[in-house]
């Protein structure tokens, strides 16, 4: 069974990766104006993942029920987001939230 911390980074990670689909998809379609509001977004949620799975990973359980809730809650947003301002809105919503296991 998974702990809160996994549950967590997982649906960080399906997230993230979720906004990096959409930067992608931006590039095959050229789409300068969304590539560009997407790539820093991109960029700042791998960063912030990546931290707070070493941080999550060195320091045992730390997220709650609320975090896990929360996490569902933010990567629904990113997989529903259906406009490029929903999908930055989404980033800083998931850059934010994991900053807290900085």
């Amino acid at each position: 069974m998974l702990d809160n911390d996994e549950i967590v980074l997982e649906d960080a990670k399906e997230a993230a990766f979720a906004l990096d689909k959409a930067y992608r998809r931006a590039i095959q379609e050229a789409d300068l104006a969304r590539m560009t509001a997407l790539k820093p977004q991109v960029d700042n949620a791998y960063d912030r993942y990546s931290t707070a799975r070493l941080n999550l990973l060195k320091q045992g359980i730390l997220a709650t029920d609320e975090d896990v809730a929360e996490m569902h809650r933010i990567r629904a947003e990113i997989d529903q987001a259906a406009t490029t301002q929903a999908l930055v809105s989404g980033a800083i919503k998931l850059a934010l939230f994991l900053a807290k296991y900085a």
